[in-house]
């Protein structure tokens, strides 16, 4: 069920107010009852992955707990990493490996003829798996104690509000909050409703009526004209923004109203002056699980390895920071689906990493606002990967931008490009005055007449040009 449709406002009509008539230990009972009605309303039987991956963490952690032998920890250790992955692997990338491997045969002649299980991708999988990894390495790595009550530990990994499309929690900052008894306040509930409404008038004003200039290019085969390209690409950095930060922060919303507090997943990305400053505001908590759970101890690795170190220092530094990024963006760029253009979006990012890294002294020099600019073209890049139906549909959009790009076509889509400034110019005026004071939350610290004000204002373009058709969230097909 979506947090805009109908169902799920009966949902939470029911668990909320349970909620908030409960003792702590009942709350956590009862959201764990709730979190797997939710999750199995999509399709029940994939309840069974969240089980085990839930058994597997939750058994794995105490077992690290309990010994001191180091083989035996990172057994542990394997054991989760070894279960996460390979539910992943098999649900989520099997197929896609197994089309790959008999296209490439074919190259060579050879017709093979590998066995598909064609199985529908659980939603939300993506998050939980690497949820619940990061449990299992922070108590190997002592920054945790091992959750002891199952139910508590169920909850964390299966919480309703976060459990689909993140942000992905780490057992640092969520375990603790389920384990101790919450506050409810009229002030989180107050902020919470921001956050929700926000998130709604991202996801149902701006992002699904962007989709309606998207889908259409994006859609149709080849020729392209350049101008088409070029504006759509612009609507869908924006569409993608919205859909996935507008998901966030209903995650958030509903969370805060709980007494619970997740972490911020999105910054205002498109402000950011580089590359590295970018992956810092955009989807905040996969892009420092792969730092902190990945990029880091990989890193380390090869520092330490013995044919590196006989290499000068900066040489060793360059090799090993290059080699480790590439690693680490392309699994970044696959976690998203199982597509080489996804692949390639990941690898298109480690390449604009590693260049920022090589002309840093002079793109910082830069003025700030063409670092933004430049920035959000860069990134636009890396988009027009990420939405195309496969390599060749982007390589052909992107040859369209260069070689088929006319004035006459660009006037004919002044429409297209009002209907694009319209839906995002109050996000735009309102980030405007967050990433000036560094707030998500500065309209709730504007005098009480601004504050209701912007509720009426989006609440009734959201009632009166929202798309309510129920368009599924983007990032739920990852």
């Amino acid at each position: 069920m979506l947090f805009h449709s109908f169902q799920f406002a009966v949902f939470f009509a029911v668990v909320y107010p349970l909620y908030l008539g409960l003792p702590h230990r009942w709350q956590n009972r009862m959201l764990l009852v709730a979190s797997y009605v939710f999750y199995g309303y999509w399709d029940w039987r994939y309840l069974s992955l969240i089980l085990i991956s839930t058994v597997a963490d939750y058994g794995c952690a105490i077992g690290i707990e309990r010994t001191d032998n180091v083989k035996h920890r990172k057994g542990f250790v394997a054991v989760s990493v070894i279960v996460n992955m390979t539910l992943l692997g098999i649900f989520k990338y099997y197929d896609f490996f197994a089309t790959s491997f008999q296209d490439f045969m074919g190259v060579f002649g050879l017709a093979v003829h590998p066995y598909f299980l064609d199985v529908a991708l659980p939603i939300g999988i993506s998050f939980y798996t690497f949820q619940t990894m990061s449990y299992t390495i922070d108590v190997y790595r002592s920054k945790l104690k091992a959750a002891r009550n199952f139910f508590d530990f169920a909850l964390y990994v299966s919480f309703f509000p976060q459990l689909i499309a993140g942000p992905i929690e780490r057992g640092t900052r969520l375990l603790p909050q389920i384990l101790a008894p919450r506050e409810v306040t009229l002030e989180k509930v107050y902020k919470g409703a921001y956050f929700f409404v926000w998130g709604i008038f991202l996801k149902v004003f701006v992002a699904d009526n962007l989709a309606r200039i998207v889908d259409p290019v994006f859609n149709a085969p080849p020729p392209y004209d350049g101008a088409s390209v070029l504006f759509a690409v612009y609507a869908f950095s924006f569409q993608i923004y919205c859909d996935f930060a507008g998901y966030s922060f209903m995650a958030i919303g509903l969370a805060m109203a709980m007494g619970i507090t997740l972490m911020e997943n999105f910054r205002r990305p498109y402000f950011a002056k580089n590359i590295a400053e970018f992956w810092r505001r955009w989807h905040i908590s996969l892009s420092s699980w792969f730092r902190d759970y990945v990029f880091s101890p990989f890193y380390m690795y090869m520092e330490k390895n013995p044919r590196l170190r006989r290499l000068p220092m900066k040489t060793r530094h360059g090799v090993a920071f290059f080699a480790i990024l590439l690693a680490t963006e392309f699994l970044l760029g696959l976690w998203h689906g199982a597509a080489w253009t996804f692949a390639f979006f990941g690898v298109y990012h480690a390449l604009m990493i590693w260049a920022y890294y090589q002309v840093r002294k002079m793109w910082d020099r830069m003025n700030p606002f063409v670092q933004i600019i430049l920035m959000y073209h860069v990134a636009c890049g890396g988009w027009l990967i990420f939405r195309a139906e496969s390599m060749a549909q982007a390589g052909e959009m992107a040859r369209a931008l260069v070689l088929n790009f006319h004035l006459a076509p660009a006037l004919d889509l002044s429409q297209t490009m009002i209907k694009m400034v319209v839906f995002i110019s109050l996000l735009f005026v309102v980030q405007v005055f967050q990433d000036w004071k560094k707030d998500t939350t500065i309209v709730l610290k504007a005098p009480a007449f601004i504050q209701y004000g912007f509720f009426v204002l989006i609440t009734s373009l959201v009632l009166v040009f929202g798309e309510f058709d129920e368009r599924p969230f983007i990032y739920f097909q990852f």
